[in-house]
C-alpha cells in the first residue's frame, strides 16, 4: 500500500468526524486546565522568604521581635517604630503612627477623643476598634497619663439622697413625686399606692394600704403618721351603667359578682338600693360592705 493510499484509507475524516475530534481535543485541554483556574494557589514565596529570614535571625541570636503594622485586610511587615512617651488624652492623634499604628485605627482614636471621651487608665486604649493586642502591647510601656485624668484624682462622691420632708399628705390626690415626699415612701411604694388608688376608685381608709399586694404590713405602719384620706375624693361605680369589665375591674368585684350583677340587672331591671343588690345570690355582705362607699345608682 503507498502512502497516498494510507492516507486516503485511514487519515480522510468526513466532517461530522473532524468535529467530533476538535470537540474532543477541547474537553482534554479543559480537563488538564480547568483545576488551575479553579483553585488558583496563593503565592507564598515571599512569606516565606521572609520566615526563613527570621528562622535563620533566631539561629545566630540576633532577632528581634517582628514589628507589624496592620491594614483592613491584614497585617504588613513594617519597620516603623519609633516610641515616645505620650499622654493618650493630649497626643497627637497623626504622631501614634510612629507606633505603627493604621490610619484608621488612628481616625477611631481621634473620633473616640473628639466624642468628649477620656482614658483614664492605660488599658482603655483596647477600646480602640481594630487596635490589635500586640501592638497595644508594644505602646503600653511609653502611656503616661496625667493624675488629672485619672479616677483616682476625683473626689470621692459623697451624694445622699436628701431626707423627705415631715409632712401629712392626702392620698386621693397626690401625684408620685408629692408621694416620694413622705419619709418611708420610695419610687416602688408610691408607683403601687397610685396603680391600687386608680384601681379602687380613691382610699376610704388609710388601712386599705393594707390590701396592696407586696407591700409589707411594716411599710404602711412606718407613713400611717404622714398620710390621711379624704374619702370625698373618691371615684363612685355607677352599677346600673358599669359594664362588666368596668365591674370586674374593681379590685373587691370578682369575676362571677361582675357577671352576676350583669344577669340580674338584666332580668329586673336597675338597681335603686343596697337592698336590690343584696338580692343577687353571689353577693355576700362582706363584699357589699366593701363596695358600698364606691356605689352609685
Amino acid at each position: 500500500m503507498s502512502f497516498k493510499q494510507f492516507v486516503k484509507d485511514y487519515l480522510n475524516f468526513t466532517t461530522r468526524e473532524i468535529w467530533g475530534i476538535t470537540g474532543l481535543l477541547i474537553l482534554i485541554a479543559l480537563f488538564y486546565f480547568l483545576p488551575d483556574l479553579l483553585f488558583k494557589k496563593d503565592d507564598y514565596s515571599k512569606e516565606l522568604k521572609v520566615f526563613e529570614k527570621e528562622i535563620a535571625a533566631m539561629d545566630t541570636g540576633n532577632a528581634e521581635e517582628p514589628n507589624y503594622e496592620y491594614t483592613n485586610n491584614d497585617y504588613q511587615k513594617t519597620e516603623l517604630f519609633e516610641p515616645f512617651y505620650f499622654d493618650p488624652n493630649t497626643v497627637n492623634p497623626q504622631d501614634l503612627e510612629k507606633f505603627g499604628i493604621p490610619q484608621y485605627v488612628i481616625k477611631s482614636f481621634t473620633k473616640y477623643r473628639n466624642a468628649g471621651a477620656k482614658f483614664y487608665k492605660k488599658e482603655d486604649l483596647k477600646k480602640l476598634y481594630g487596635l490589635k493586642p500586640n501592638l497595644y502591647e508594644r505602646m503600653a510601656p511609653f502611656i503616661k497619663i496625667e493624675e488629672k485624668y485619672t479616677f483616682n484624682s476625683y473626689p470621692k462622691n459623697d451624694y445622699k439622697r436628701p431626707e423627705p420632708e415631715i409632712i401629712n399628705v392626702e392620698l386621693n390626690t397626690a401625684d408620685s413625686l408629692t408621694l416620694l415626699k413622705v419619709k418611708g415612701i420610695g419610687p416602688y411604694l408610691s408607683s403601687k399606692i397610685i396603680k391600687y388608688r386608680n384601681a379602687l376608685g380613691g382610699f376610704v381608709n388609710i388601712d386599705q394600704l393594707y390590701e396592696i399586694f407586696n407591700i409589707k404590713p411594716e411599710q404602711v405602719d412606718a407613713i400611717k403618721p404622714f398620710i390621711y384620706v379624704d374619702s370625698h375624693n373618691i371615684k363612685r361605680l355607677n352599677v346600673n351603667t358599669a359594664d362588666y369589665s368596668q365591674l370586674n375591674w374593681h379590685p373587691y368585684i370578682s369575676s362571677k359578682e361582675a357577671g352576676a350583677i350583669i344577669n340580674y340587672r338584666k332580668q329586673h331591671g336597675l338597681y335603686k338600693s343596697r337592698m336590690d343588690l343584696e338580692k343577687v345570690i353571689l353577693l355576700n355582705k362582706e363584699m357589699l360592705d366593701k363596695i358600698e362607699p364606691y356605689w352609685e345608682y
